[in-house]
């Protein structure tokens, strides 16, 4: 090795043996189907012989069934009534005056959501604060700008929730803990 220039000398390169592969001893070939005898199990009833298959003597017999004996019976069993020659028209719709249960989902395809407001703040820090607290105890609290002619507004959220019973249940707990009466509203996301 020279010292001066510390750049080790090229290693020496040799080529390794190759071997030839050999069949290992011992092993079945990955072709070879692998067929293990089976034990064969006699029931003590006797209806079975002796080799495994059933002994056609000991089957009752049993005569053809036609497949309208079979619909016949399928029918006799079935507990809805028959259809009608008025079953078969189409039914007027009928207008219903009580109003739909709500949806489960928006115009767009949206899932329905509900937040909570727990303040509309002038100044923008009065908002931060609140969130703040919200946050500490454990709700996902945010803010957002809302326009007022020419003033600016700073609402403070806690939500969505998919549920309205959920955050029926998140106001009254909001409203408990940090003295507030908030607001339920939709979710425009």
């Amino acid at each position: 090795m020279d010292r001066s220039t510390q750049i080790p000398p090229a290693p020496r390169i040799e080529a390794p043996e190759v071997q030839e592969p050999q069949k290992p001893k011992d092993i079945p070939s990955a072709l070879a189907p692998i067929v293990e005898p089976q034990q064969v199990l006699e029931p003590s009833d006797g209806r079975y012989s002796g080799d495994g298959v059933k002994a056609a003597a000991a089957l009752p017999e049993r005569p053809p069934v036609s497949q309208n004996e079979v619909t016949k019976k399928k029918v006799a069993t079935d507990s809805r009534p028959a259809p009608t020659a008025s079953a078969a028209k189409p039914a007027a719709p009928t207008v219903s005056k009580t109003p739909p249960a709500e949806p489960s989902k928006e115009a767009r395809g949206l899932p329905v959501a509900w937040v909570i407001q727990c303040g509309s703040f002038g100044q923008q820090s009065n908002a931060d604060n609140l969130v703040q607290r919200l946050r500490k105890g454990g709700y996902k609290a945010y803010s957002e700008p809302l326009k007022r002619g020419d003033r600016t507004l700073y609402r403070v959220l806690v939500g969505p929730a998919l549920s309205r019973e959920r955050a029926e249940a998140l106001q009254a707990e909001i409203n408990r803990r940090f003295s507030l009466k908030s607001i339920l509203s939709r979710f425009e996301g």
